[in-house]
């Protein structure tokens, strides 16, 4: 029998089948008077670190996670997940593949959750001051995203079809949350055909213990919050410096030995400034687009195929290398922004110079394209 959450449970655990039509003052609700959440709720501060515009939100109740507190181990027990045992917060949304599902939930250990007094704040990120070093309140929601029921299934192994369901549901779940109709949240600074932008949303996925994912089980982790991250915050700040979006200056100026697949609206590249081997930028050519949910149906469909290949490359590639396989995938979204995704395997350790920011990398990009190229276009 297959390792995974029955549908049954999961729907028992089911506040809302479908995010979108869930009122969002309902979820706001919900989230503010989980006790489970109460007990691990962050700090709700936010300092930066006058150097480099660092950003550092504390949470001293996250030290009691279980994965925080047991022994680390390369290989965890997969016949006690947590997940599949249904031992999950409120189910959000609940998506059915052609074997098992996608679904989103609240994360029990929450970096961002909902505070009482909310701050009246600046849209424009710039003008944020804060001279006595008081830190700025932090506040929002934490979810999580399982990309499926099916334990043994991530985005490298899913069916496409499936893949790009799990997809569209992080879409929907990105609009839902930005374009919500409350005043629980500052303005950002962005606007979308009319529609006021609320907050930002942050996509990340952990992926091996290397990368600092806590559970095997495949997912993403989705931050709903005031605070724009300072990588965000330097898109936004290149836009303004360049007139131009980083991702309009990468189709640009990025050298053409380094692309490794053009999709047709997207193109998926090692960057000419690699910091580690195998790093990739997966990049939607359209740069007025700065949200997954503007994505339209081809440009949807392109870039899963697009992030299927590049994780699986990297899997693949790793594992040639005699590297337990193991990356962070960041979504680029938000103002400034043109959209794009960022692959960043753990290929190397980080040393003392990499935290001066000195990167010393073992190997070049049009050796890393190259490898990854070959790679993609065998398995084609």
């Amino acid at each position: 029998m297959k390792h995974q959450l029955p549908l049954e449970l999961a729907q028992s655990l089911a506040l809302s089948k479908d995010v979108s039509q869930l009122q969002f003052h309902q979820l706001l609700q919900n989230i503010s008077d989980d006790p489970q959440l109460k007990q691990f709720a962050p700090d709700g501060i936010c300092q930066i670190d006058p150097r480099n515009g660092n950003l550092v939100i504390y949470n001293s109740a996250r030290a009691k996670r279980v994965h925080t507190t047991t022994k680390p181990s390369h290989h965890q027990n997969d016949t006690q997940c947590p997940i599949c045992e249904g031992k999950s917060a409120d189910i959000l949304d609940i998506a059915e593949h052609s074997e098992g599902f996608t679904f989103i939930n609240k994360n029990l250990y929450p970096i961002f959750h909902p505070i009482q007094d909310i701050p009246q704040e600046e849209a424009d990120y710039f003008l944020h001051q804060d001279p006595e070093h008081q830190g700025r309140a932090s506040y929002g929601f934490h979810l999580l995203q399982w990309t499926s029921s099916l334990h043994d299934k991530d985005w490298q192994n899913l069916p496409y079809a499936d893949a790009l369901i799990s997809f569209e549901r992080l879409a929907i779940l990105e609009k839902s949350l930005l374009c919500q109709p409350t005043d629980f949240m500052a303005r950002s600074e962005t606007q979308l055909n009319q529609e006021v932008v609320s907050g930002y949303v942050s996509i990340i996925k952990n992926y091996g213990a290397s990368a600092g994912a806590s559970l095997v089980h495949g997912h993403q982790q989705i931050a709903y919050s005031n605070i724009l991250p300072q990588h965000f915050f330097n898109n936004l700040r290149f836009r303004k410096r360049h007139n131009k979006s980083f991702s309009q200056y990468m189709i640009e100026e990025n050298p053409p030995e380094l692309l490794i697949k053009d999709y047709g609206e997207w193109q998926l590249l090692v960057p000419y400034f690699m910091k580690r081997p195998l790093d990739m930028l997966l990049i939607l050519k359209d740069a007025d687009k700065r949200y997954l949910h503007q994505l339209n149906q081809d440009e949807q469909q392109q870039v899963v195929l697009g992030l299927q290949q590049a994780i699986q490359a990297i899997l693949a590639l790793m594992e040639q290398m005699n590297i337990l396989p193991a990356y962070n995938m960041i979504i680029n979204n938000g103002p400034g922004c043109g959209l794009y995704v960022e692959f960043l395997p753990k290929t190397q350790m980080m040393g003392g110079y990499e935290q001066i920011g000195l990167f010393v990398c073992q190997d070049n990009a049009a050796h890393s394209a190259e490898r990854l190229r070959e790679y993609i276009n065998a398995a084609d």
